[in-house]
């Protein structure tokens, strides 16, 4: 019988592998913990290991700077955020009634704590960080734009809806699902808003787009 052969180089590699990803997302998990509620410029490579548990060489060696490690955790943010995009509901042929649960789960989405946090960060650090703040918009806003603009298309070809101006429609039909509540959450100002009231905000804006756009 032959001498069992030590492991090569390329196998420990590939052994230490697993370890080493669930290692890094420690540290993006401390990071984002950290940049959400302290803003870039106040957070330290030293203060991510500490609220990682790991040394500083550690961090350097997955993250060359503040700044890439900021950027890798935009970056599976917004990821995030796309994900979540896909799973809101299609629209149907009841049209009223489906424009009121995509309403819904669409500002639901908007209102999730890592939304609205990534949000505010790029608020802050986007003149600072274009690339990052063109990437979020690209997996968030225009995103969410441009599939709202897609199901109201639909809409319009199964004759439910007069669309002259498809993006200005869904312009609108977000800006008014969202309105003065969801700036006063991301504000701070008022707690998210309940079931009931979500939806009395949600179907008031429906109601008011089928007056304009619904076929009569």
């Amino acid at each position: 019988m032959t001498d069992a052969q030590p492991p090569s180089s390329d196998q420990k590699r590939s052994a230490g592998r697993p370890k080493d990803m669930a290692k890094r997302n420690v540290m993006m998990d401390a990071a984002a913990c950290l940049f959400f509620r302290n803003g870039l410029e106040a957070v330290t490579m030293e203060a991510v290991a500490r609220e990682a548990g790991v040394s500083k060489v550690t961090v350097y060696g997955h993250f060359t700077s503040k700044e890439a490690l900021f950027g890798s955790v935009i970056r599976r943010e917004t990821a995030t955020i796309r994900q979540g995009l896909e799973q809101l509901p299609d629209t149907h042929d009841a049209v009223r009634q489906s424009l009121i649960e995509v309403g819904i789960s669409m500002v639901r989405f908007l209102l999730e704590p890592h939304v609205l946090a990534v949000e505010r960060v790029m608020s802050q650090q986007g003149e600072q960080h274009p690339k990052l703040l063109q990437a979020f918009f690209e997996a968030g806003p225009w995103a969410i734009s441009q599939w709202l603009r897609e199901k109201l298309e639909g809409l319009a070809s199964a004759g439910h809806l007069t669309l002259p101006a498809p993006a200005l429609a869904a312009d609108q039909l977000c800006s008014m699902w969202q309105g003065m509540l969801t700036k006063e959450v991301r504000m701070g100002v008022r707690p998210p808003p309940t079931d009931e009231e979500l939806k009395r905000q949600i179907t008031s804006a429906v109601d008011v787009f089928l007056m304009a756009y619904g076929r009569r």
